[in-house]
């Protein structure tokens, strides 16, 4: 009788360290799976939601995420339409800890270019900031590897070419749709 309390004893000893053993194991696969994990992920996981983004320069605005690439993200503030690129985005607010990575391949390769490219293919009217503040408004006339151009809708209708690492984010310039 005294044998059969002993061994009862070690295996619920031996059914604690195994699960003790277990449960280290989920959580450094879940520490290294979330090591992995980019803003972006998080970001995509939140379309829909608002959230409220800092960005550099010091802008802050709240943002209800519509679309995320592999380096932006874009949605809605208020009446406008935003662009912004992820490395642009100092602080968020909203976010749980969710994330989803994104399943398809070709859209996995899509930059900030492709979204820009778009804009400018519909001559559409923004407003461009850097960290300095306002760097341009007019119409997006053109997108290239590392910079884009807008024109100015002022008399002299001037180019303002801007380098890609300048932006901290992109709008349109009148209410969305």
């Amino acid at each position: 009788m005294r044998w059969e309390a002993l061994f009862a004893d070690l295996q619920v000893q031996s059914a604690a360290h195994r699960q003790e053993l277990f449960e280290t194991e989920v959580a450094e696969a879940v520490g290294l799976e979330w090591s992995r994990t980019m803003l972006c992920d998080r970001f995509r996981a939140h379309i829909g939601h608002q959230v409220t983004l800092q960005l550099r320069g010091g802008a802050v605005v709240m943002f209800t995420i519509g679309a995320v690439g592999r380096d932006w993200l874009s949605g809605g503030a208020g009446v406008q339409a935003w662009l912004i690129p992820a490395e642009a985005v100092v602080s968020v607010t909203g976010l749980s800890r969710k994330a989803q990575q994104e399943s398809s391949p070709s859209r996995q390769r899509l930059g900030i270019g492709a979204p820009l490219r778009v804009l400018a293919a519909a001559r559409e009217q923004v407003v461009v900031r850097g960290s300095m503040g306002e760097l341009a408004e007019g119409v997006l006339v053109g997108v290239g590897a590392d910079f884009l151009d807008i024109r100015s809708t002022g008399q002299a209708q001037r180019i303002t070419t801007i380098p890609m690492r300048a932006l901290s984010s992109v709008r349109s310039a009148a209410g969305l749709g």
